[in-house]
């Protein structure tokens, strides 16, 4: 397995491709890899022609549409930076990321053209029907120069909240994202091969998305089914339509989707692998699912896994069926260690920051050295990504997660996870989704958990004696709060942050 090469080099070769297998698939559309490959020379050369080197930056503005993955894998023929731009960001938020990285190009298309191309005034502008597969304004040309490096160059800026919680953008080389795509097949063995057919509905700005649903899938030959909008009655059709065996996704997804009765029977009967990353997975969620796949005579799981945009996405996997607050283990040729607040290491279950080594690790930020260092670090010879992340293990080397760092409450000198907080609640069966964050009322520090469900007394003192049981007294939320709904990121998550911000407000 050679890691030190292009992304496409990679996906090309990982397994032999037969040009009348299907590669990709977005509605009606079915294209083939002698097309797809075909494809993907014919938007290198255009780009190229553009004037498009190695090293320069070409923006994706694109939904999950088949020009989205093309446009990808012709940007790293030639050696190109592809910088992973969310679709519909803000007018101002895609100025500001111009300004920064400079591209040369951008792909855009309906949703977003008449906003972003007052901003793109110095750009060449390719843009891409969300409804027809075109290329409007890419040059006919055939002649480009195939870029054939040792993998360390950039391949991917990606946009993500940092280890620190502030927006960065991660530079991701192309042996970083071929690295994590390996260790992941190498990991699951035979699991991805190409009688499958890969659900690609996380956006491909978003690390889970473009190196596992679209590049991993890609590797080995799986058909990838792109569905740029999440509507759960319209993914039920797609799974059914398309033999869907396996989804990437995040916990919200899946919850919506056992929200539709459709989601049962033979509409989901080829389901094999769900794999789910981004939130904590709750056991009300996971014995849903169990409870709707068994009726439907599959034998699909639900496998947590554990990642960050700094290691190009997924770095643990749950292998070996679902444990309780664990996260899985590390994949292969990734090394991990728990290390107290003075780096040293810890032993066996004690809670401590998540350190990983690995060739899945990132260049660093994009123009910000000074995060960049305090975030890769090395000790003893060895490079290491800080996560920012408490876990622990156990001798199984199960990672169980305890929340950010930046999330650790203090209350009475002693530290509370608010993940832990969250799960407990969960398990008592009658609450989803909740949030425990850190209230304070005459200079006292306590938990306020909040709910979106509408609760008894009775199932708020519950709540409060299961946890002040199953963990300690400080962990015991003061208040229990129901709120509307919870506010959520762009790929699905609970706002943690905005939550916790508005509490800030009302006692600062």
């Amino acid at each position: 397995m050679n890691i030190q090469t292009s992304i496409y080099n990679f996906m090309r070769d990982f397994h032999k491709k037969n040009g009348n297998d299907i590669a990709v698939v977005r509605g009606s559309r079915k294209m083939k890899f002698g097309e797809f490959f075909c494809e993907i020379d014919r938007v290198a050369a255009g780009l190229f022609a553009l004037g498009v080197r190695q090293g320069d930056v070409v923006m994706v503005a694109l939904p999950n549409i088949i020009q989205s993955v093309v446009a990808v894998y012709a940007i790293a023929k030639i050696g190109a930076i592809a910088s992973m731009i969310h679709p519909k960001l803000s007018a101002d938020q895609f100025e500001k990321a111009v300004k920064k990285q400079s591209p040369k190009v951008v792909f855009l298309s309906e949703i977003n053209s008449k906003e972003f191309k007052p901003y793109c005034k110095e750009l060449k502008v390719v843009f891409c029907s969300f409804f027809r597969y075109t290329y409007s304004g890419l040059p006919k040309a055939n002649e480009f120069k195939v870029y054939e490096g040792d993998g360390e160059d950039t391949m991917f800026y990606m946009h993500s909240g940092g280890t620190s919680g502030k927006p960065k953008d991660v530079v991701i080389s192309h042996r970083a994202a071929n690295a994590m795509a390996g260790n992941l097949l190498l990991s699951l063995g035979d699991k991805f091969y190409d009688k499958n057919a890969m659900l690609v509905v996380l956006p491909m700005f978003h690390g889970f998305g473009i190196c596992v649903g679209v590049h991993a899938a890609a590797c080995t030959n799986m058909a990838l089914i792109l569905e740029p909008i999440f509507k759960p009655k319209k993914i039920i059709d797609s799974i059914a339509k398309n033999h869907i065996t396996t989804i990437v996704a995040v916990p919200r997804m899946i919850q919506l989707l056992l929200e539709e009765k459709s989601f049962s029977g033979k509409n989901i009967s080829t389901l094999k692998d769900v794999f789910v990353g981004g939130d904590s997975v709750g056991p009300e969620l996971v014995k849903d699912f169990d409870t709707r796949i068994k009726e439907a005579g599959a034998n699909a799981v639900i496998s947590p896994g554990y990642g960050l945009t700094e290691t190009v996405s997924v770095c643990a996997l749950t292998l070996d069926g679902y444990r309780e607050g664990s996260l899985g283990n590390p994949l292969k040729d990734v090394e991990i260690m728990i290390v107290d607040e003075q780096l040293n290491k810890l032993p066996i279950g004690e809670a401590g920051e998540l350190l990983l080594s690995t060739p899945q690790m990132m260049t660093g930020y994009l123009d910000d050295p000074e995060t960049t260092s305090r975030t890769i670090i090395e000790i003893d010879g060895k490079k290491w990504v800080r996560t920012g992340d408490i876990f622990r293990t156990d001798k199984e080397g199960h990672l169980f997660f305890l929340g950010r760092k930046k999330r650790l409450i203090k209350i009475s000198g002693m530290n509370v996870f608010p993940n832990e907080i969250e799960r407990a609640a969960q398990e008592l069966g009658f609450i989803k989704d909740c949030v425990a964050i850190e209230s304070r009322k005459g200079g006292k520090t306590y938990i306020k958990l909040l709910v979106e469900e509408q609760l008894t007394i009775d199932e708020q003192s519950r709540i409060k004696a299961y946890i002040g049981k199953t963990l300690s007294q400080w962990s015991i939320p003061r208040i229990i709060e129901t709120v509307e709904s919870f506010p959520r990121t762009q790929v699905g998550k609970i706002d943690i942050a905005k939550l916790q911000k508005e509490e800030s407000e009302k006692w600062n």
